[in-house]
This record gives structure tokens, C-alpha cells and sequence, in this order.
């Protein structure tokens, strides 16, 4: 059974559960007058979704149809559509970070440089903290080091 508002015109407005849309109006709880029912509120008209995640943004030439001057000024207002949200709502904000390493092993997790650091930060040496961090998602467990 759906929810609807209904007013009247002695100023009373009030929600009621009836059987179907088809459902004659009820009367006035405060005056007994046949009461009209209200356009639902905008946020009942349709679902609130925020913007595309960054991470939903083309990375490539290819992913703006070679540069084309609507895919791009698409892309650009969508990003900063998400911007606003993610100021506006920090709960949303995508963490992102810059990446040292996306190829190869790193194809599907990224190498980040705040990883990077973490990682040379014991031994202070970035490459053999990258080899680390390959031989890892190799084999998918942590390494002893060596």
C-alpha cells in the first residue's frame, strides 16, 4: 500500500497509507473537507546517485575517443561534479594516491609511491623495496626480508 500527502484547503497537510493510487481522497482530519492529493516531494521522484568515482575517468587517449572536444568537456564537468560531492561529502572522498608502478605484477594493484616510502623507509633503498613489493604480489603473501 503506498504512502501519499494529501492537503486541504483549510491549510491541514498530512500523509495516509491507501490501498492504490485509484483510491478516492480521504477527508480533512481537521475539518472534514474533501482534501487533494500532493505532488510527491522531489526526493520522491527520483533516486539521488552521486557522480562517477574518479576511478571511473579515462586514463588513456583511446578513453576520450582520441581527444575529442565533447568526450573530454564531458569528462572534465564530471570530474568536477566529484569534486564537489567529495568536498561536500569527505565520507565519498576516493583515496588517491600517486602511483610508482601499474604495470606487470602491478597491473592489478598498483605500486603507490606512500607505499614505496613505507617500504624503503626500513632499508632506505626504493628498489629493493619495489622488488619486495613484486615479489609479494607474485605470490601473494609477505616476504621475510632478506
Amino acid at each position: 500500500m503506498p504512502v501519499y500527502d494529501y492537503a486541504c484547503s483549510c491549510g491541514t497537510r498530512f500523509e495516509l497509507m491507501v490501498p492504490s493510487w485509484s483510491s478516492p481522497a480521504p477527508a480533512c482530519p481537521d475539518c472534514g473537507a474533501t482534501t487533494a492529493r500532493r505532488p510527491p516531494s522531489p526526493a520522491m521522484r527520483g533516486r539521488a546517485a552521486p557522480p562517477p568515482s574518479m576511478s571511473a575517468a579515462p586514463k588513456s587517449w583511446e578513453g576520450v575517443n582520441r581527444g575529442d572536444r565533447d568526450t573530454i568537456t564531458h569528462w572534465r564537468r564530471t570530474v568536477e561534479a566529484r569534486r564537489d560531492f567529495e568536498e561536500r561529502h569527505p565520507e565519498h572522498r576516493e583515496q588517491r594516491d600517486a602511483v610508482a608502478a601499474h604495470e606487470g605484477r602491478f597491473e592489478r594493484k598498483p605500486l603507490t609511491y606512500r607505499e614505496l616510502a613505507a617500504r624503503a623507509g626500513t632499508g632506505g633503498d626504493a628498489t629493493q623495496a619495489a622488488a619486495e613489493a613484486s615479489r609479494e604480489r607474485r605470490t601473494g603473501a609477505p616476504q621475510a626480508p632478506s
